[in-house]
């Protein structure tokens, strides 16, 4: 893997998708206690997908380092 130098633009991309992750999921649990289930349930998951996207780097060197 290419070591890649840190910028400003990925800082700030970064804080975006842990902090949009953490109110998305935060407004999916709002929708669950409101009976909107599966709204609720697409929210969550959402907001877990945007969290593993701010962990981007860190996921794609443990699969380099798995892969071998």
């Amino acid at each position: 893997m290419v070591k890649r130098n840190s910028s400003l633009g990925v800082l700030i991309s970064t804080l975006v998708f842990f902090f949009a992750g953490l109110w998305l999921v935060l407004e999916g649990k709002a929708l669950l206690e409101s009976q909107e289930i599966l709204k609720g349930i697409l929210v969550i998951l959402g907001g877990f997908m945007s969290i593993m996207g701010a962990f981007r780097f860190r996921i794609q060197k443990f699969f380099d380092r798995w892969r071998g």
